[in-house]
């Protein structure tokens, strides 16, 4: 199945520029820090959606017509 991204508008207060670079600062270190925690997890699920990728395109695709008119 393949996830659906959608963008959900947000307010978000005005801040200083420092503060902004600060918040991102931190997202990406706390982004970083999942990713090392998840990786293993995260590596398995990319190697079965491939693996399922590949089975559906290896598949013959069924015929929805054939030759005979009735």
């Amino acid at each position: 199945m393949k996830r659906v991204t959608f963008i959900v508008p947000m307010l978000l207060p005005r801040i200083s520029d420092l503060a902004a670079v600060q918040l991102i600062d931190i997202l990406e270190q706390l982004l970083a820090c999942v990713r090392h925690h998840y990786t293993p997890q995260i590596e398995r699920w990319h190697r079965r959606q491939r693996s399922l990728e590949l089975d559906l395109a290896r598949r013959p695709s069924p015929m929805l017509f054939d030759n005979d008119p009735f």
